[in-house]
């Protein structure tokens, strides 16, 4: 490849756009695109499906107590790989990447079929499912932004999101009737990914640059501390209390001392994005609790299956997709302080709404009031992490948005791991607010309130802060 048909990156070279170069590497991409769109497709239809009748499996398995962390441990690896594979996909082979990704993928698939003997292989295999399967979405977007040409390329970014929406709905609907049949055939669907394998290895480029780092210090203390916390709200022991401590003290010295840690502390402690980054932690905290804690009104509030509570709760999700399409010019139109105040209002407000339901029927609590959280979430995403990027430098923008991945995955993973517990154990169970009888109807109106009042406080703390966050931003806001 001659310097006159390249451009130079911080990386592997990039040929340009129309040269005999680039039109091979777009050939090979216009067959490796969609595929690895399909095994994206297979991962979050299987992170949604577990995410919402772990409950289902934990009580089959006899561990209850321990269901949640089938949600919630594999959150955090998902998290931590998203920073990794990202950066990575700048230096290493993507054909090596995605390769050895897929195979992990379809290992973890074959593992979970033994899922039947005990809950910690499901664990074992969902957090080797995740780690596989990340690869997919980060190289998807290396793949489209390097070699797709330009005009197709907000094309397949569309697709990307409306894939991952319809994919997560599908996943939800599909979960319900795997109870009446058997689980683990949702993991005899990530098999499918297999004979894509030899296909993938035939049509990514090989090409790979030195310098790739990986903080691998920095990602296993996070890591570790991250579990901890989740393993602290699973079992409240003092030995994970312990453990929270220890690797927290032990991550903040380990960045104030490093030479190149992922996250410095100058960022951390840089007030407009520690600001937006706590906005964040709060808001997501339910995020991963909502279609469990449905499925758990549907079966122990109404008495339906985990099928009939789908066919209830998907119609909120597609909703979600549909408005993912029209969410961006409405964003542009009213701006970045009002989007995360509409999301932030709307996401609360449908936790609430959700617990207020829950006395009027099946139809208003499960398929219509999660209606209104959803709405709200189509409008989060976009402007809030936009506004992380923009309260770092420029060069650090890469490093805001991979420490925004392992956040929501941090948050969404001790929320789950906490409410779950509170659910399982019939929490707060003797009455409510809303003058719900005594019993597990009130331990769900209870978590569903205090899920709401959460998220409304995240968006009291962007209300006061936004000012703070927009005046130290690099961009200048122009909503005031």
């Amino acid at each position: 490849m001659s310097d006159a048909t390249i451009t130079r990156q911080n990386g592997v070279p990039v040929p340009e756009e129309g040269t005999e170069e680039w039109l091979k590497y777009n050939k090979m991409a216009k067959v490796a695109v969609p595929i690895v769109l399909v095994i994206f497709t297979l991962g979050v239809l299987m992170l949604q499906a577990f995410g919402m009748i772990y409950v289902n499996i934990g009580e089959q398995l006899g561990e209850p107590g321990l269901a949640p962390l089938i949600t919630s441990i594999p959150g955090i690896v998902l998290g931590i790989v998203c920073v990794i594979y990202g950066s990575l996909g700048d230096f290493l082979s993507l054909k090596k990447m995605l390769t050895l990704g897929t195979i992990v993928f379809v290992a973890g698939s074959a593992l979970g079929l033994l899922g039947h003997l005990s809950i910690w292989i499901v664990i074992a295999a969902r957090v080797i499912q995740s780690a596989g399967w990340q690869v997919s979405g980060s190289i998807f977007l290396v793949l489209v932004s390097k070699y797709i040409a330009k005009r197709d390329r907000v094309i397949w970014y569309g697709i990307f999101v409306a894939v991952f929406r319809f994919a997560a709905a599908l996943g939800v609907f599909l979960a319900g009737y795997m109870t009446l049949i058997d689980w683990r055939l949702l993991f005899a669907i990530g098999l499918v990914a297999a004979p894509f394998i030899p296909i993938l290895a035939k049509n990514l480029p090989d090409d790979h640059a030195a310098g790739a780092t990986i903080d691998g210090i920095g990602f296993t203390l996070i890591g570790l501390f991250a579990a901890s916390v989740t393993m602290y709200f699973t079992d409240m022991s003092t030995f994970w209390l312990v453990a929270c401590g220890v690797t927290l003290i032990a991550f903040i010295v380990y960045i104030n001392k490093a030479s190149n840690p992922f996250i410095t502390p100058k960022m951390l402690t840089n007030p407009a994005f520690a600001m937006t980054m706590v906005v964040i932690f709060v808001g997501y905290f339910f995020s991963y609790t909502l279609n469990a804690g449905i499925n758990n009104i549907g079966m122990n509030v109404f008495g339906l299956d985990s099928s009939q509570v789908s066919n209830l709760l998907v119609w909120s999700i597609i909703l979600a997709a549909v408005m993912g399409f029209g969410a961006g010019p409405i964003i542009r139109r009213i701006g970045r302080k009002a989007s995360v105040i509409l999301a932030l209002s709307c996401m609360g407000l449908g936790l609430i709404l959700v617990a207020f339901c829950i006395q009027h029927g099946e139809i208003w609590a499960l398929g219509v009031a999660p209606c209104l959280y959803y709405f709200g979430t189509s409008f989060f995403y976009q402007p809030i992490v936009d506004t992380a990027t923009l309260t770092v430098s420029a060069e650090e923008s890469g490093r805001a948005l991979g420490f925004n991945d392992l956040l929501q995955a941090i948050t969404g993973s001790v929320g789950v791991a906490l409410f779950g517990q509170m659910m399982a154990n019939g929490a707060m169970s003797g009455g409510s607010l809303f003058g719900t009888p005594a019993g597990l109807a009130s331990t769900y109106v209870n978590v569903f309130m205090i899920g709401g009042a959460i998220v409304l406080g995240a968006m009291v703390i962007f209300a006061l802060s936004m000012n703070m966050i927009y005046s130290r931003s690099r961009a200048a806001e122009d909503e005031a």
